[in-house]
């Protein structure tokens, strides 16, 4: 049993309906590539469950990002379609998913998915690459792979003859939101503290620490309603010894500072709702660390330019508009996609957010 898929847009994609596809909207511009560019192709799936009055809803869209620009695709008009599957069970009406399988995964095949990479790209040849766990098969080709060195056609085009990918169901009308406690009192914090011995530390250190003393969980109202759902931890330890200029080792080791402070973030898997804690590290007998000024440069932005973190992936949906001037480190970094960007300065210190070079030492449009 198929799903017929809407047109998707760049800001509001189409949920997933019975009706046929007759018409297909293509948004976001490419830039020009060369032969044996590499694109990352990222699906954006969100599954929305039945609770109450409100129905279940799916939407999705792709994008394609290379060298710091996106551009958001199209599904071939006609005949785009999905298959939807919980655990080996297809789900043929989109109304038996459930709010109680919130957070837990599903598996959508979609059929025909264009990719439209614009004219000025005909017949051009380059590598698609899709995230780990997401996979897309040729209609040329019939080996599953997510990885794939393939030619656009004459208009720039590519159609993706199936598309597996991974998505995890929310309940977006549940209320719970997410909290942190500490363990042994059981009372609300919304900062935290910890203090350990000096001497070559860890990072999983002090993660293990802040992870004894502190637990998150997701609270419809109150923290004796907790909601069924999986929290999940990150934290920015090593971006907030990294500002102290505090070397890491590749294995997590570096010499304790006195005293630092770094972000726990919570995530519940069932309704997105998240959590920051502050925590601040206090180390007695650390080393003392005077913070110093980074070196820095004022570039003007040739192109409007959207900020990434470490790993080159957008951060929120500010952007520095062209002509207007930044304060950027020194030289560029390479980041995971091995795209050259510069990371932003403020106030002397490093931010850990970055912008694309080619938008600073771009050429001016005319």
């Amino acid at each position: 049993a198929l799903l017929a898929v809407a047109p998707v847009a760049a800001s509001a994609v189409s949920t997933v309906n019975a009706a046929s596809v007759t018409s297909a909207t293509q948004l976001g511009k490419v830039p020009t590539l060369a032969n044996g560019d590499a694109v990352n192709v990222k699906p954006n799936v969100s599954l929305n469950t039945v609770h109450g009055s409100i129905k279940a809803a799916i939407s999705v869209s792709f994008d394609a990002t290379f060298n710091g620009t996106t551009a958001t695709s199209n599904f071939k008009p006609g005949y785009s379609n999905i298959q939807l599957f919980h655990g080996s069970k297809e789900i043929t009406n989109l109304q038996d998913v459930h709010y109680l399988t919130a957070g837990s995964t599903y598996h959508v095949v979609m059929s025909h998915v264009g990719l439209n990479f614009g004219s000025q790209n005909a017949n051009k040849e380059i590598t698609l690459t899709m995230p780990e766990g997401d996979f897309f098969q040729l209609a040329s080709n019939n080996t599953v792979t997510n990885s794939r060195t393939i030619k656009l056609d004459q208009n720039g085009t590519v159609t993706l003859n199936q598309v597996a990918i991974n998505v995890t169901a929310k309940d977006f009308a549940n209320p719970a939101v997410v909290a942190w406690y500490d363990r042994e009192t059981n009372v609300n914090v919304t900062s935290g503290n910890i203090t350990l011995d000096a001497g070559k530390m860890n990072v999983a250190q002090f993660v293990a620490a802040a992870e004894n003393k502190y637990v998150a969980r997701n609270n419809a109202g109150d923290k004796h309603n907790s909601q069924s759902s999986t929290i999940s931890y990150s934290n920015n330890i090593k971006e907030a010894l990294k500002a102290m200029n505090i070397d890491i080792d590749a294995n997590g080791w570096f010499v304790a500072p006195k005293s630092f402070t770094f972000e726990m973030t919570a995530s519940a898997n069932n309704n997105d709702a998240s959590a920051k804690l502050p925590i601040t590290v206090t180390v007695p007998n650390g080393k003392d660390v005077t913070l110093a000024t980074v070196p820095s440069q004022s570039k003007t932005i040739m192109h409007n330019a959207y900020f990434y973190d470490k790993d080159a992936k957008r951060v929120g949906t500010d952007k520095v508009t062209r002509y207007n001037t930044v304060t950027v480190a020194m030289n560029t970094t390479k980041l995971a996609n091995g795209i050259s960007y510069y990371e932003v300065i403020e106030n002397g210190k490093a931010t850990g957010k970055y912008i694309n070079a080619d938008n600073i030492d771009g050429t001016k449009r005319t």
